[in-house]
């Protein structure tokens, strides 16, 4: 424990000066803060230093013993008094005693007496900051049980256990409303990768938590708020009477959040429910709505609105918008291209039904269908054909629908600089058939002299031909299709790695993970997950 402060007071300055040397203060645990020589220079020092002992005489100018701790008293101030009187006043310093002074000494000043009556002076007061520590750490952590009880209760209430409304109702934190409704709040920068330090990431979710409580106790009189950390974000439980409050209240939060800590953040509000039982549902929906951030953009307030009600698929289909681009590609018409693209992404997009892995295997697929498409007329992207696995990565690793769109919008610009092919009417019709038949008999076994039969031609010619005007040889061409038809699969069903092999016209399935693995770098359970983790 730190020294306990002392104020000495006395009009004469011979009794200070014995005061002061007569024993030892340090060691018996003191620190001597000040000296006064009258009653108002002591109630200025009292004011300056808060003393916890004070020793002072009991008569002085400007002010007498009786005065001054009825002051102290009155101003509700537990510094313990120890007065000094002479023989004469002893009834005097009776008075102060009954009033609440600790002890008093009669002059001439004794050292044992002195030393006694500040080791009774220093006990108590150890005694009573050590009492009134233990009543502030018992509150303190009554406070914080209370606070993990509920938010562990609330935990269970937004994961559907409707047993917590009990417990909830009877610490007194729920309201009756009309309406309840669930925001989760998240910070768009992934806090948990490893860039962020446990320290910066407990430093921002504490910075948070306290703007959003704040916010919340200043809405007291609108809204009744709770609020429980879940995973990596905040989830905000609103009881309220107007519909249009946690709209408001999400906004401001919003705001907040942006000036304050200049953090980019996104808000998905929740279903206004009309009964808290259902705020699991709410909270789901409040999910539902945070996940569109990746389609609406980042650092926004975002409500949740009913995919049935808000879709509307129109009357063109993906293929039709793929084959319309294509033609104008091929065409050169370069003014249709844009609307063209931004009609097959929202498409996309509408029938992704805001999943973001099927709205990113959509556009993949997308652009190797279109790919495929044009390779038959001008020769295709060979970029795309030889790097499908490199393509999907990079579509995976957008932070946004934004970004995906972008880089589609890209490779649509990168075709259409593409050079004209040479190839005469005749050659591309046979390239188109070749190319046609593989599309369509991937999983069967397809050999060189089988297809150059099929065509008329000698093996030989057939295969300087192939090479000529794709750039591969046909074994590995065959390989690239049965390839990306395995990557399809494996992205979009949850079919075994067998399964997927004896579809793509392998029979044995490590032949196939050796190929798939040559092909994209690793082996296709491997590949799948990798994909999946930058897409959760």
């Amino acid at each position: 424990m730190e020294n306990i402060k002392l104020l000495l007071a006395d009009d004469e300055p011979v009794i200070l000066r014995g005061l002061k040397k007569l024993i030892s203060w340090e060691e018996l645990g003191f620190a001597i803060v000040g000296e006064a020589n009258d009653g108002r220079e002591l109630r200025d020092l009292i004011r300056v230093h808060e003393p916890q002992l004070i020793i002072s005489d009991i008569s002085m100018p400007d002010g007498n013993g009786i005065d001054i701790i009825a002051e102290l008293n009155e101003q509700g101030y537990d510094a313990k008094v120890i007065f000094i009187s002479a023989f004469q006043e002893f009834g005097y310093a009776r008075q102060a005693l009954q009033l609440g002074a600790l002890d008093y000494l009669v002059k001439p000043i004794n050292k044992n007496q002195l030393e006694k009556v500040a080791g009774k002076a220093a006990s108590i007061i150890r005694e009573e900051s050590d009492g009134e520590r233990n009543k502030e750490m018992l509150s303190y952590y009554e406070k914080k049980n209370r606070s993990a009880t509920i938010e562990q209760l609330l935990n269970g209430l937004l994961d559907g256990d409707r047993k917590t409304l009990t417990e909830l109702s009877q610490m007194g934190v729920l309201a009756i409303s009309r309406f309840t409704t669930v925001c989760v709040l998240e910070i768009d920068e992934n806090i948990n990768s490893s860039q962020w330090e446990e320290r910066e990431r407990n430093l921002v979710n504490f910075a948070l938590s306290n703007i959003i409580r704040e916010a919340l106790e200043q809405e007291r009189s609108t809204g009744n708020g709770l609020l429980v950390q879940k995973e990596a974000g905040f989830a905000i439980l609103i009881q309220h009477e107007e519909k249009e409050y946690p709209l408001q209240l999400a906004n401001d939060l919003h705001r907040k959040i942006n000036d304050y800590l200049k953090l980019s953040v996104s808000c998905g509000i929740g279903q206004s429910m009309p009964d808290i039982e259902e705020a699991a549902e709410s909270y789901r929906s409040a999910l539902k709505a945070l996940n569109r951030k990746y389609f609406e953009g980042l650092n926004q307030v975002i409500l949740y609105e009913d995919q049935r009600t808000r879709n509307n698929p129109g009357n063109t289909s993906i293929a039709e918008l793929q084959a319309d681009l294509v033609k104008a590609l091929t065409a050169r018409q370069k003014e249709l291209l844009q609307p063209l693209t931004r009609q097959l992404l929202e498409q996309i997009r509408i029938q992704a039904g805001d999943n973001r892995n099927l709205a990113v295997t959509g556009v993949y697929n997308s652009i190797l269908t279109i790919n495929r498409e044009f390779e038959k007329i001008w020769g295709g992207m060979e970029s795309i054909r030889t790097d499908q696995g490199a393509l999907l990565e990079k579509l995976a690793a957008c932070p946004s629908y934004a970004d995906v769109a972008h880089t589609f919008e890209k490779i649509v610009s990168e075709m259409l600089q593409h050079p004209v092919s040479k190839l005469s009417g005749k050659e591309r019709a046979l390239l188109s058939r070749t190319k046609a038949y593989i599309e369509d008999h991937y999983a069967s076994n397809i050999t060189l002299e089988s297809m150059a039969a099929l065509v008329y031609m000698n093996p030989y010619y057939f295969s300087s031909f192939f090479k000529k005007h794709t750039g591969q040889n046909f074994k590995n061409y065959v390989t690239e299709v049965r390839m990306r038809h395995a990557l399809k699969l494996l992205l979009e069903s949850d079919l075994m790695v067998y399964e997927i092999a004896d579809r793509v016209g392998y029979n044995h399935v490590r032949h196939f993970s050796d190929m798939f693995k040559k092909r994209f770098g690793k082996v296709p359970q491997e590949y799948r997950q990798s994909i999946r983790r930058h897409q959760s």
